[in-house]
């Protein structure tokens, strides 16, 4: 797509998209959905896109050095829980579970999730994301929206395309124009994820078509919401 598109495209982490988003260097962001709230008034994101998952994520892991014990069990031996500054929203999902179940543990940020995760002690535990959370995947850890999922029966959106209001109806159109391109191409798009990441195409392929949805339906955006209402009490999801 970028390469008949007049726009410039911008690779990043969300959390880095969204301080640019809010310096007016980019016109349109992959945001992290809690740094959606936090953007303040005049913003608004795409209704029918996203970075969301229903049962499991693979991707976001909380990884420990013994997880035989069950989720609870293993949060309340905690002392310290090793939070990746990459993504805030699951940061921000796992402050709602621990608030959920009533866990009190410290939370430190770290720039270097995969160090922490080979280091790792009892009494610890590390999030981590994207294809360090995967590369690991084998180590000791939890799925963090399989556990979201168990507690509350809800599908979580990771991040969201986040735009001023006054670009809307010149964006939207663009966005659901690249999704188009992106769903009408995406064998290439997978190979060039195999060659990029090294995953096995198996696992690439499980990932960006069953575990990854891209769409925000009517019920994603109802599990929006509840996480918005959650966390915050501004600026609901479906407005």
């Amino acid at each position: 797509m970028e390469n008949h598109s007049p726009f410039t495209i911008i690779p990043d982490v969300p959390s880095a998209l969204s301080r640019q988003l809010r310096a007016g260097a980019v016109d349109c962001a992959l945001v992290s959905s809690i740094e959606y709230q936090r953007l303040g008034a005049g913003y608004a994101f795409d209704k029918t896109l996203a970075v969301a998952a229903d049962r499991e994520v693979w991707s976001i892991r909380f990884f420990v050095a013994d997880s035989t014990h069950p989720f609870l069990d293993t949060l309340q031996s905690l002392r310290v829980i090793y939070t990746d500054s990459a993504s805030r929203s699951s940061i921000a999902q796992l402050e709602v579970i621990l608030k959920h179940l009533q866990v009190d543990v410290l939370l430190q940020e770290v720039g270097d999730a995969n160090a922490a995760i080979s280091r790792i002690k009892p009494g610890e535990a590390v999030i981590a994301i994207g294809d360090t959370a995967l590369k690991n995947i084998e180590r000791p850890s939890f799925d963090l929206q399989r556990e979201y999922y168990a507690l509350f029966r809800r599908s979580f959106v990771y991040a969201i395309w986040v735009f001023r209001k006054e670009l809307t109806a010149q964006l939207t159109p663009l966005l659901a124009a690249a999704y188009r391109h992106y769903r009408q191409n995406t064998a290439v798009y997978r190979r060039s994820a195999i060659n990029r990441f090294g995953f096995s195409e198996e696992l690439t392929t499980a990932y960006l078509t069953r575990i990854i949805r891209y769409e925000l339906n009517p019920k994603r955006l109802e599990d929006l919401d509840f996480f918005f209402s959650t966390v915050c009490s501004s600026q609901p999801a479906a407005q």
